[in-house]
């Protein structure tokens, strides 16, 4: 490519970058129908009990974005050595999960593949090389593990919320593609925007409501976040944590959440779990990013008010959405006793 056309490439990209920062920065047009549900009110949906309020304004909001987008954070690309498994040996993990009562394998950010009950359960499906929305996107910097085509037949999907490092269209309707009949659970006013990816069902869940499929309890429960996915309305979709439970197994997944006084009503409500999926990455400015995202300490903290004997840190390492270093997202979690699998892991945790 010449050098002009580089330039005018990158000026366009800049100039995409800047558009799509200044609608995620602020509100769109689209409203959804009115939502019974005691955290739904004015339009919106909104956290519960005690936590950190946003402070950052619109401007800082597009900042953030442009700095993401433009891969202008220094250090987002430092990945701890041998960060991700080869496609084998991710494969390999699967085979000895599917002969294993309970287990966990890390695809990578908050996409995760639990063996429970005899079933195959994924969270926040984030599949492809980019996520985003237009022609501007956000490219990983790991592949995930095992590859799409190496997964096993998929029972349920659980979704914390529809931001597009959560919910991304073009992950699901890859595996709606491959599993038509697999059961997808999402917050309030979700449903209509997975339904597109080609599932038809799509149970939405309010906060401490439960369904059972099969043997599988699935509960959705309160986490500290929001939605902005432009051009839906701010906060128009609602955002859960999820326990799955199957006899004596217990398995908490925080979704993305900040920190506050909601955990220990989880654990008051829905008693002790096993086993925490809390997110370790995407914490710093904490003037900026604390009202959304748990530090590496916080997170060890809920997983301990959970009552979990084995936090495993996701949400980290996978895209650059803020300026820490990865490597600094594993050290503190350790440092604070979790477990951190690297990309296409498998933990066995009930033979």
């Amino acid at each position: 490519m010449s050098p002009v056309r580089t330039a005018r490439s990158r000026r366009l990209h800049r100039l995409a970058a800047t558009m799509f920062a200044v609608a995620l920065g602020g509100c769109v047009t689209t409203a959804l129908e009115p939502v019974d549900s005691s955290h739904y009110s004015d339009g919106r949906f909104h956290n519960i009990g005690t936590y950190s309020e946003p402070v950052a304004s619109r401007d800082e909001w597009a900042r953030h974005a442009r700095q993401m987008l433009l891969g202008l954070f220094p250090n987002a690309d430092r990945l701890p050595p041998r960060h991700v498994l080869s496609v084998p040996e991710a494969e390999a993990g699967v085979r000895q999960a599917a002969a294993a009562a309970f287990s966990v394998t890390w695809i990578g950010h908050a996409t995760t593949l639990t063996r429970i009950g005899g079933q195959w359960v994924m969270t926040d499906p984030v599949l492809g090389d980019t996520i985003g929305a237009g022609p501007v996107r956000l490219a990983r910097l790991a592949p995930p593990r095992p590859m799409p085509s190496g997964l096993p037949p998929i029972d349920v999907i659980v979704i914390s919320h529809a931001d597009h490092d959560h919910l991304d269209l073009g992950s699901l309707r890859r595996l709606a593609r491959r599993n038509p009949g697999t059961t997808v659970y999402v917050p309030l006013a979700t449903a209509d925007l997975v339904r597109r990816a080609g599932f038809s069902d799509v149970r939405e869940l309010d906060w401490f409501a439960t369904d059972r499929h099969g043997d599988l309890t699935v509960q959705a429960v309160p986490a500290i976040h929001g939605v902005r996915r432009p051009p839906y309305r701010l906060n128009a979709m609602s955002w859960s944590g999820w326990i799955l439970e199957s006899g004596e197994d217990r398995l908490y997944f925080s979704g993305d959440t900040g920190y506050g006084s909601i955990f220990e009503e989880i654990r008051r409500r829905s008693g002790p779990v096993d086993v925490a999926l809390v997110p370790i990455g995407a914490w710093s400015p904490r003037w900026f990013q604390e009202p959304f995202h748990v530090s590496p300490d916080q997170a060890a903290e809920i997983a301990a008010t959970m009552g979990a004997t084995t936090a495993i840190g996701i949400h980290w390492g996978t895209f650059p959405l803020s300026e820490e270093a990865p490597m600094e997202q594993r050290r503190r979690f350790l440092a604070a006793g979790g477990v951190v699998p690297r990309i296409g892991e498998t933990l066995v945790l009930r033979r």
